[in-house]
């Protein structure tokens, strides 16, 4: 019974003696640490949502692949870890294929920053880490910004018939929920009391609101224009035949570009610059 007891004991002491050596073999401080400096990580690192600003229902999802050492022999890039404000939350073995991390955002507030961490391991030397990728922020907000823009469009329309009637109008309109702006036929084409009108000249004065409807964000409007075929003007002037349908055939579109910026939630907000395309259409 004796004899059973002393093995048992003994057993125990040698796993010890085991544990002890193979924490030492990494850890012990007097190893010399492996020399990063040789050493060269390069790989693909993609970020899902591409949105600066998430909120704590989303998830992030951080690929890393196409992963290529260059180091001296017997460094071996044992594990990945991704990081977040300088502590590891998730470690995964590599071993060649790409790795997925996918984060729920529901205990993180406010601005993050994601790292990429390789972990070193040499024979007879102490464990190393190397950064392979950093600041992949995001801001987490309680809720996501809602960021909104609103077009408006003073429209001016004359023309001359060919006994001299002139006609000259003038009115407002805006964009509806779907982003469009919708011009009355009855406005913009008319039929004079004598002789005929082939060409209407129109003047489209473009401006815009923006706003964020659930934050304490500011915002400004920095620039209208009517796309690549026409000046970069908030004023946009062409003729048209005086025909319903003449002014679709332009297919316009207006740009509005809007900076978003301040402070919410406490988190000071960049100014993120947000472009929104209105359609310009005819209604009947």
């Amino acid at each position: 019974m004796k004899k059973t007891v002393v093995f048992k004991v003994s057993f125990f002491l040698i796993v010890v003696c085991c544990i002890a050596t193979s924490c030492a073999d990494h850890d012990d401080p007097e190893l010399t640490p492996i020399d990063t400096s040789d050493v060269k990580i390069t790989s693909s690192v993609n970020a899902t949502p591409t949105a600066s600003w998430l909120n704590p229902t989303e998830e992030m999802t951080i690929r890393v692949s196409n992963v290529n050492m260059s180091a001296p022999k017997g460094v071996v890039l044992r594990s990945i870890s991704l990081c977040e404000g300088g502590r590891t939350i998730m470690d995964k073995p590599f071993s060649g294929e790409t790795l997925e991390f996918k984060v729920p955002l529901t205990s993180m507030r406010g601005r993050v920053n994601f790292s990429i961490i390789g972990n070193l391991i040499q024979k007879n030397c102490r464990d190393a880490q190397i950064l392979i990728e950093d600041n992949i922020q995001r801001i987490v907000f309680t809720q996501t910004p809602k960021l909104e823009c609103e077009a408006h469009i003073n429209v001016t329309v004359k023309s001359v018939s060919t006994s001299g009637e002139e006609f000259s109008q003038w009115f407002d309109v805006e964009s509806n929920e779907a982003g469009v702006v919708l011009i009355p036929q009855d406005k913009l084409y008319w039929v004079p009391a004598s002789g005929t009108a082939s060409v209407i000249d129109l003047t489209l004065g473009g401006g815009a609101d923006a706003w964020s409807s659930n934050s304490t964000l500011e915002s400004e409007i920095t620039r209208i224009s009517w796309g690549s075929n026409y000046p970069n003007d908030p004023v946009l002037k062409l003729s048209v035949a005086n025909t319903p349908g003449s002014l679709d055939k332009e297919k316009l579109s207006m740009y509005v570009l809007a900076t978003y910026f301040g402070i919410n939630e406490n988190i000071t907000v960049e100014p993120q610059r947000l472009t929104t395309v209105f359609d310009i259409r005819e209604s009947k």
